[in-house]
């Protein structure tokens, strides 16, 4: 139980599914719900995860890939910070700006991401 502890606690990242989220909330194993959106499932269980955390009064927060997870982040109400890792952002042509340590939201449609053809190229096995 977190109570125990003066520094928060984060966790979650290594879940799968939506189940093992609803189980570490309710025995307040975390001060912060951290997901994984490919160990989630996707972002539609990314967002009920986050509902879940709301619903219990929790932020959550993103774990890698942040040029697509400030999207999925910025639509929750209790989102609290994107994880930037950056190992992806050579996939594509342009990746979501970074100003004053925030992350500023394409405003092309959908994610704003295009692939990098010549980079996908580069990492194509065979």
């Amino acid at each position: 139980m977190t109570a125990a502890l003066k520094t928060p606690v984060a966790g979650g990242e290594y879940l799968w599914g939506i189940a093992p989220f609803a189980q570490m909330i309710a025995h307040h194993s975390v001060d912060i719900v951290m997901v994984d959106i490919c160990r989630a499932g996707g972002v539609t269980p990314w967002m009920k995860i986050a509902g879940m955390a709301e619903a219990n009064n929790l932020p959550v927060v993103t774990h890698v890939m942040p040029e697509i997870l400030c999207h999925v982040l910025a639509a929750c109400p209790n989102g609290l910070t994107v994880e930037y890792m950056p190992w992806m952002l050579a996939l594509y042509e342009e990746t979501p700006a970074v100003e004053n340590g925030m992350i500023v939201l394409p405003e092309k449609p959908g994610l704003g991401l295009k692939f990098d053809e010549k980079a996908v190229a580069a990492f194509a096995v065979g």
